[in-house]
């Protein structure tokens, strides 16, 4: 093989397909169409000469040659962000900081709405959000902070818990008055419900509608929490919304006990610490972070009448 026409990119998605054993949720993950991704993985093959996956139905499974190869693969990846770590760090005087945040959806519409507060002060601070409800892998240097439901297992990096996440029933007051029977839960069935579809449908709230449905279909299905929360809002109908959202704008909690709790953690790299800058907006996301967890979680609350 002659390595100067080696395609180091088609290694990047070898690894993406071998880890989901699919083209789509390769795509997704890597931000590409899925024939670019197919067109990757058949140009690595031909120019490694050794078929590294089995075509089934079922999805792409690596074959005998390819459990081995992707194992170098990954060895590739560790030293491609080490070295991307290292060049940050040549650059720790820099005047001007890019800090890069994946996170959800809905971290994103909340944290783009307090931009100002974030940067205050911090004028040489760049800061790019993206949103992804996919799990980013820090270690291989693709952003700075990372908000999840897990924490990471790297040891380069560092984990801190922002709260709790509870999953509540949300309908709109709107909703409420031409649909007095919403607070019944013996009439959820015959409601007009809200969720999601297409690669959403993976989320934790879509799994608790279609377990309260029981499969039934809802009459309105996106792929944007947005969205989701605009039907909602308008009235439109029922659906599943976290509390930290939903508590904050104006909905109408129908369930009393949770329907599921989360966990809620920031992973960020070692490095982050060499900026102060960085350092700054990291701990200023924190704050906001948990105040509004444990304002929802207080709103949420039983309320006790005074004796």
């Amino acid at each position: 093989m002659n390595i100067d026409e080696f395609d180091w990119d088609s290694v990047r998605v070898f690894l993406a397909v071998a880890e989901h054993q699919s083209l789509s949720r390769a795509a997704e993950t890597l931000a590409l169409s899925q024939p670019t991704v197919g067109r990757h993985v058949a140009r690595l093959e031909d120019q490694l000469d050794v078929q590294l996956f089995d075509r089934r139905q079922t999805g792409y499974e690596l074959t005998g040659a390819g459990r081995r190869l992707v194992k170098v693969a990954r060895s590739m990846a560790r030293g491609a962000a080490d070295f991307g770590r290292a060049v940050d760090l040549e650059k720790a005087d820099s005047p001007e900081q890019v800090c890069r945040i994946t996170l959800g959806e809905w971290g994103q519409h909340f944290l783009t709405l307090r931009a100002t507060e974030i940067t205050r002060g911090l004028d040489n601070i760049r800061i790019e959000f993206f949103a992804d409800d996919a799990f980013w892998d820090l270690s291989r240097n693709s952003a700075d902070i990372a908000i999840g439901n897990r924490p990471p297992k790297h040891p380069h990096l560092i984990a801190q818990k922002l709260g709790n996440v509870s999953f509540h029933v949300y309908a709109a007051p709107a909703y409420l008055e031409t649909h007095p029977d919403a607070k019944n839960p013996a009439c959820w069935q015959n409601q007009v419900w809200a969720g999601y579809c297409g690669s959403r449908a993976r989320l934790k709230s879509s799994q608790l509608l279609n377990e309260l449905l029981k499969g039934k279909p809802c009459r309105y299905a996106v792929n944007s929490s947005l969205a989701l929360f605009n039907i909602l809002k308008a009235g439109d109908a029922m659906g599943i919304l976290p509390d930290w959202v939903a508590e904050a704008e104006g909905l109408k909690r129908l369930t009393d006990a949770p329907l599921a709790v989360n966990e809620a953690w920031m992973s960020f790299h070692e490095r982050l610490r060499l900026h102060p800058g960085l350092v700054a907006v990291k701990d200023r996301i924190v704050g906001l972070y948990r105040q509004r967890y444990e304002t929802a979680q207080a709103q949420a609350r039983p309320k006790v009448s005074p004796v």
